[in-house]
């Protein structure tokens, strides 16, 4: 007599990679990643660097004479040429990443940052350690700081994966105009209390030096 049974197979779905952007919120961090924050002072005692011409000059050419309304002008016109002076008054410190893909396989995050710093100066790709992120954004600055977090800590685990473990991470969220910094260690990210602006251009460079001295050191 034929059995009336039917089997059922159940596809077993492997969960995906989280992607960066996907952390849109600060309590989604906390719930996923286990990321607490808060607000703070970051730098006490900040020693201003002057600008260079060259970066007066470009920063000067891109309000006069480009639109900047996209996230993509802002980043082309107005950051990248921040981030460029600084890898000229470091140029055999640090190397500076744009677009990169960091995929972290065994945290499950994903996706690509807009610019890593890293303490390899003449890398052709990306290399540990790894030690600031900038996030390039057209919308609030409130709104990035969970996603920039969670770039912040795949970067973490990505120098332990490399062997190269640094204790804390930076991190900056920038729309080109107003700049934010955040450091993250032991699962609290820090963010910092004080807005930069453009016109505090010397305290943005002097911030970037300390950064830099704090990886080295």
């Amino acid at each position: 007599m034929a059995s009336n049974r039917v089997l059922l197979t159940v596809p077993i779905l492997k969960r995906s990679n989280m992607a960066y952007s996907d952390y849109t919120t600060l309590q989604k961090l906390s719930n996923d990643l286990g990321i607490t924050h808060k607000r703070q002072k970051l730098f006490v005692k900040i020693a201003p660097v002057s600008p260079s011409e060259k970066l007066i000059e470009d920063l000067q050419e891109a309000q006069n004479y480009f639109s900047l309304t996209t996230e993509k002008a802002k980043s082309e016109f107005l950051i990248t040429p921040i981030l460029k002076e600084v890898k000229r008054t470091h140029v055999n410190q640090i190397g500076v990443f744009s677009g990169v893909n960091l995929d972290l396989s065994t945290a499950e995050l994903s996706g690509f940052c807009d610019f890593i710093l890293s303490g390899i100066p003449d890398a052709v790709e990306l290399t540990a350690p790894i030690f600031c992120l900038v996030e390039a954004k057209n919308r609030t600055l409130e709104e990035c700081f969970a996603q920039c977090a969670a770039e912040m800590y795949a970067a973490i685990l990505f120098n332990e994966q490399d062997q190269k473990p640094t204790p804390f991470m930076y991190g900056c969220v920038t729309n080109g105009y107003e700049w934010c910094f955040l450091r993250l260690e032991n699962k609290m990210v820090q963010i910092d209390a004080e807005r930069f602006f453009l016109n505090d251009l010397k305290d943005i460079l002097g911030i970037f030096q300390i950064i830099i001295e704090s990886y080295e050191n």
